[in-house]
């Protein structure tokens, strides 16, 4: 009878330790899925900052465009003015 218990013995350690593995295996499951979201939602956040420095460096490039406009038409007034 001895023989009986030890086995029962033995298969509930065994199945305790799948239990635990089982466990384990799933908090490293959602570490995992956690880690993907984050990574998922910072590269979401990097395309939108990407977004706003290309819109910025349109604007300033176009600020820049206007000013030297204006400079050239100042300096064809002052040409003409010359020439007069």
């Amino acid at each position: 009878m001895s023989g009986k218990t030890s086995g029962i013995f033995d298969q509930s350690t065994e199945d305790i330790q799948f239990a635990y593995s089982l466990k384990i295996a799933l908090i490293g499951g959602l570490i995992t899925t956690l880690g993907d979201a984050i990574s998922t939602y910072a590269s979401s956040i990097a395309i939108e900052e990407s977004i706003q420095d290309s819109i910025s460096q349109s604007q300033d490039k176009k600020q820049l465009e206007d000013r030297f406009k204006k400079i050239e038409k100042q300096l064809e007034v002052i040409q003409n003015e010359l020439n007069a």
